[in-house]
């Protein structure tokens, strides 16, 4: 099969977590001062939209194990990346869904996305710091 993705996958070690989540802002806005453990604490006692491991990683994007239900509202949401063993955080990272390829029978239905990955858009130089760190730690 013939690989047409940009950048190469890395699968990641258990514990990598994607998080979608609504604004936070006011319990986050100084997430550079806090420590691993708290961010976590904030992160898993939110009442985010989706919380799951991070299946692979890659420049391009992530795909994660869980399903977002609520495909419609995911550009409403915000990405974080975290890895609390290796004491990484990756707040608000720009994403785009990723749409659904055409299939053999018709294509897929017009405005459809899949559930299951992200696409990352004009990381910034931090962003782009932060990822490769976290790519140091893939498992394959």
């Amino acid at each position: 099969m013939l690989e047409r993705r940009k950048h190469k996958r890395h699968l990641m070690p258990r514990g990598t977590l994607a998080i979608l989540r609504s604004d936070l802002c006011d319990r986050l806005r100084h997430h550079e001062k806090m420590s691993i453990g708290e961010i976590a604490m904030v992160l898993y006692k939110s009442d985010s939209d989706l919380i799951s491991e991070v299946a692979d990683i890659s420049f391009g994007g992530i795909s994660f194990n869980g399903v977002f239900e609520r495909h419609g509202d995911m550009q409403d949401c915000q990405l974080d990346l975290l890895m609390t063993e290796q004491g990484i955080y990756m707040h608000n990272i720009p994403y785009a869904p990723v749409p659904l390829l055409a299939g053999r029978r018709g294509g897929a239905q017009k405005g459809m996305t899949r559930t299951n990955a992200l696409r990352f858009k004009r990381l910034n130089a931090k962003q782009k710091d932060q990822l490769r760190e976290l790519l140091d730690y893939a498992v394959d």
